[in-house]
Parts: structure tokens; sequence; C-alpha cells
């Protein structure tokens, strides 16, 4: 391998591995660094990824503009994509967006459909009786309303995504190396030397980290970011399969109601894992852990998830999918970068060492546009 590159991208993740592909577009002297995923994650001692995963919402609709732009960018690109690599990363199944029915012009569904008139796509605009004859098995509150996005919207393989860039970006003749940075030097010259756990030192002129929740815990930057991380708990319902065929082609949901005890939450329909089962993935509620070093990320990933996290996630799923399609349940976990703004950091913090962090556990569809903004 050649030890002198005009780019290097640290971090093979969701930005990572979309901003190396695009950067390889122009320039054939690109390299890629970041870990492969672990065989087995508790006898794992690294970095870990929350794109380790096999279903991540997508679509258009959002009551933020800028991230239904983002949004409708990057799923622009899906078949392009697809067609670059061969890898199926994509369900087109759709998305529903549930609320409270409000005169409030700020509530969550009034601002959706106020986002539309600027980002402008295909929706309907759904009461309680409509969206119960379409999906009769779901339950929602009395007082609920409901955008449906049916054309671009889903759920996405992150994990499989990933996988795709990296093929293109390889095919552009780009150089992927699965390690992890130790540490990064500024030379003489204004060039940077970027040292591996595996003992690989290279040379770049321009760096663009893409670290995730880890970005401050490696020490590779000369001073750590405004950011926050959190712990977030998923809890996976594994599906009868007698039931399967009924709930495989169900949207993906966002539910934000406004009833005390309940809890906002994300869902994901039967979709199969490496495992060969078949989940119905929830996510979301109020509450989080805070994540403050390196190893207490390591912990995480390996523990069940926050008790109070578990309970309310699994209560709202057996509220909105009938329990008894449901065999069993397992948590899983990951991490969320947040900054202040709510927006990434995409910076360049000196010269030539640029930054794109903090999606804040954003819909998975802007990262590929996100990435394309890194044209360093």
């Amino acid at each position: 391998m050649q030890k002198r590159f005009s780019y290097a991208i640290i971090g093979a993740g969701l930005i990572g591995s979309a901003a190396a592909k695009y950067i390889a577009t122009n320039n054939n002297n690109v390299i890629l660094i970041g870990p492969k995923e672990p065989e087995n994650k508790f006898n794992h001692n690294g970095i870990f990824a929350s794109h380790y995963d096999e279903g991540r919402i997508t679509r258009i609709s959002d009551n933020d503009t800028t991230w239904a732009y983002l949004a409708k960018k990057s799923i622009q690109n899906y078949n392009s994509i697809f067609n670059l690599s061969n890898i199926d990363f994509y369900k087109e199944v759709g998305q529903v967006s549930a609320g409270p029915k409000s005169s409030d012009v700020n509530s969550y569904i009034n601002s959706i459909i106020e986002s539309s008139k600027t980002i402008t796509y295909d929706y309907f605009h759904l009461n309680k009786e409509k969206m119960s004859s379409r999906y009769s098995n779901l339950k929602f509150p009395d007082n609920s309303e409901f955008i449906l996005q049916t054309n671009n919207a889903g759920h996405i393989s992150p994990r499989r995504l990933v996988k795709a860039q990296i093929k293109i970006f390889t095919t552009l003749k780009g150089t992927y190396l699965p390690s992890v940075v130790n540490n990064i030097e500024k030379t003489d010259s204004s060039n940077f030397i970027i040292q591996t756990q595996d003992k690989h030192e290279i040379e770049a002129h321009k760096i663009l980290v893409c670290g995730g929740g880890f970005t401050n815990f490696t020490n590779i930057l000369p001073f750590d970011l405004p950011i926050e991380i959190r712990g977030r708990t998923i809890v996976m319902g594994k599906i009868n399969k007698m039931k399967l065929s009924d709930y495989e082609s169900y949207p993906s949901i966002i539910h934000k109601p406004d009833i005390p005890g309940r809890h906002y939450t994300y869902i994901l329909p039967a979709i199969k894992y490496p495992d060969d089962k078949y989940y119905i993935k929830i996510g979301g509620s109020n509450y989080y852990t805070s994540i403050n070093s390196y190893n207490e990320s390591i912990d995480w990933f390996k523990s069940n998830g926050n008790d109070e996290e578990i309970d309310a996630i699994t209560n709202e799923l057996n509220t909105i999918y009938p329990k008894n399609i449901f065999e069993r349940y397992r948590t899983s976990t990951c991490i969320t970068t947040w900054t202040k703004s709510g927006y990434p950091i995409i910076d360049e913090i000196e010269k030539n060492l640029f930054v794109s962090v903090g999606g804040k556990a954003q819909q998975l569809n802007p990262q590929i546009t996100l990435g394309k903004f890194h044209l360093i």
C-alpha cells in the first residue's frame, strides 16, 4: 500500500464512506480509514459503530425543513448507489408520522405540512379512521392524525449502505484501510502523519474526520468538539413466523404523542437480521444514558441498555402493535452524537483538517448528502 495521499477520511461509517466516495470521483489519491465490524461485540474492546444494524428509517417528511432537504437529496442517490454497487439496501415500504390533532401551527403534524410546502413530495394527510383502514393492526391514541409518505420512504440497512459506498469507493481506485487511527501529527511541510493501531503510518495533505460518537474519545483532534454523547437503548420484538406476512410490508413509524406516560418512539417493521430471525424494532423515549469516555462507550455497547428506556419503549411497542405477535424480546444499544445547534458540526478546525460530526440520531438518509458536502 502506498504511504502518501492527497486526502484521508478517518471514520468509515455513514458520513465517512459517502464522503470518501464523492471525493474519489474527482481524485485518485484518497484513503478511507476505519475498522470493520467485529464478529462478536462482546469480545471486542475497540471502537464500535451504531450503523452495525439492519433497520433505519428513511423519509423526506420532517418538521425541520433542513433535514427534509438533506433527506430528499440523499434519497435521490439510492438508485445510483444500488446500480454502481449491486448491493440492495433500501425497502420502500413507506413511512408514517403520527401525532396529536391540533390547531397549533407549530404542532408536529402541522409543522410537517408546513415544511412540505418548501421541500415538496407526495404524501397523504390521514385521520385515525383512514389510517386504520390501511393498517388495521396498528393502534394509536384517539386524537391522532397522520402523515403517510408511500414513495421515497421506508427503511434501509445502514450496514449494507456503508458496504455499498465502500465498494464504489474502491472501484474508483480509492484505498480502504480497515484500521483505527491512534494519532495525527502535523509535519513541517503542512501535511499530516496518521498513525494507526496496526502500525501503519500514512501521510496526507488534507484530512476529514468523521468519527461519530468516538471523535472526542480517541484524542486524535487538537481539541474536543462541543458535542454530547448519549447512550440509547433499542428493543426488538421477534415476530411469530405465522404473522410475518402481515407485517413485513408495514411502514416505518415516528410517533410523537402528547399523553402523559406515553413516549416519543420510532418503529421499524419486520426486518430480517443476521441471525435469520425477523424483528420489529423500537427506540426513542425520554430516557438516555450520558456517555463521557472511551471506556464508557465500550461498556455501553456491551450492555443490555437503560432499564427505564427498555420498559418505556417495550410498553409502546406492545401498545402500537398487537402484543401476541411477539415470541420474545431482546435489547441492543447505540450511541448518538448531539450538538448545541441540532445540526452537524461541519468545519475546518485548522488548516486542511476538517470534521463532520453530530447527526443526533436523525434519520439515516441525510448522511449521503452530508458526505457529499465534504469535497475538501
